[in-house]
């Protein structure tokens, strides 16, 4: 089990680094709350009750220093006015034992409990305690959500599909005319979204006819392997990488990739924009910073009235990335996507069914499908 939550803080850390700037550089960090507001027409007719019920609701995992990290927290805290709700968050150290701030928290009053990362250990002391809680952003094979479903408080996981976009990356990069790709990533075994990224994308592209030339996985050594990359493989005309942070953009100048080699992977980094003008990005996807929002439904559900919002917590629930194929995508998503909410606070209120009688997991399930970038534009008024 220590394994596993070391795994979980190694995960955190690798996170930090799909948003990392150039050395030097600021980071731009997000107001709390959202910078545009959303609704749809049964949003704009829903209002909460006076006598919203006062909780505390504790949110653990890692909130500040990184920018989805900082936009986490106040998207979080955008819910707690209209809910009525507290969040008190806590942020393992290194090593740290995310049982005991479970533990911390339950004893401490809180409600609920959200958290990126799942494990035993940790229900059995939601258990103990009668505490519900709900994981984001995360994913988990078959066994563990079967073994998770057992217990009485899990309510489930909420989290992005990451073999669905690594088809679209390679996708995107045949029909801009790659054949010979090298994929770069981190420690085999270490984080499963991780190995599902390279794998779906590696079973996409040689289906569609590419060949996949090269592969590293050295942990987070990116810029080490697209230099490798360059210097051993002069028909590359493409490289994957499961993390664009900003070592992959310093090495693609450094090595004079950018305009022969074109570029496709996972999250946004500052340097996106700009790779996306000149024609070297084709494809990243991102839209994590929503996904803390949605998964407050299936919590807040059970601690106002015991409601079980997701029937089979045994399977996870499943929720778009925002795909980005170009520089007027990408631009969108910085207006409308990265520093917002993308949901009201009303709009979640629709999703709780003792708020709202009639609202069913379909709706749920179906507004975590349709998440796009044009689908929040549609939400929005400026």
């Amino acid at each position: 089990m220590k394994k596993i939550l070391c795994l979980l803080l190694t995960l955190a850390m690798l996170f930090a680094m799909t948003t990392a700037l150039a050395e030097g550089s600021a980071v731009t960090i997000s107001q709390e709350g959202t910078q545009i507001s959303t609704s749809t027409e049964e949003s704009r007719n829903f209002k909460f009750p006076d006598d919203m019920p006062a909780m505390k609701i504790g949110a653990v995992g890692t909130y500040t220093g990184n920018e989805l990290y900082v936009q986490w927290k106040a998207n979080l805290k955008a819910l707690e006015e209209k809910f009525n709700v507290t969040f008190q968050f806590a942020e393992p150290a290194a090593g740290g034992d995310y049982a005991t701030e479970v533990e911390n928290l339950c004893t401490a009053g809180v409600k609920g409990i959200i958290m990126q990362g799942c494990t035993e250990s940790v229900l059995q002391v939601t258990e103990k305690y009668g505490v519900p809680f709900v994981c984001y952003c995360m994913t988990f094979t078959d066994e563990e959500m079967a073994t998770f479903a057992k217990y009485n408080t899990f309510m489930g996981v909420v989290t992005e599909d990451d073999n669905i976009s690594a088809r679209h990356a390679a996708e995107a990069m045949y029909e801009a005319g790659c054949r010979n790709v090298a994929m770069a990533g981190i420690t085999r075994g270490l984080a499963k979204i991780m190995d599902d990224r390279v794998d779906s994308f590696r079973e996409r592209f040689t289906e569609l006819g590419g060949t996949i030339i090269a592969e590293d996985y050295t942990l987070a050594d990116f810029a080490s392997s697209i230099a490798n990359f360059a210097a051993a493989y002069p028909q590359m005309d493409g490289i994957f990488s499961v993390i664009l942070n900003e070592s992959v953009f310093q090495s693609f100048t450094t090595e004079g990739l950018v305009g022969s080699v074109k570029l496709a992977g996972f999250d946004m980094s500052d340097s996106c924009n700009k790779f996306f003008e000149n024609g070297t990005l084709l494809f990243t996807c991102t839209g994590q910073s929503a996904t803390i929002v949605t998964a407050f439904p299936p919590l807040y559900n059970y601690m106002y009235d015991g409601t079980v919002l997701v029937p089979d917590r045994s399977k996870m629930v499943i929720r778009n990335f925002v795909d980005i194929h170009n520089a007027q995508e990408a631009a969108d998503y910085d207006k409308y996507v990265r520093f917002s909410t993308c949901y009201s606070p009303e709009e979640i209120g629709c999703m709780i069914v003792g708020l709202n009688p009639g609202y069913t997991f379909e709706q749920y399930e179906a507004m975590h499908q349709a998440f796009s970038i044009e689908e929040v534009k549609s939400r929005s008024a400026e």
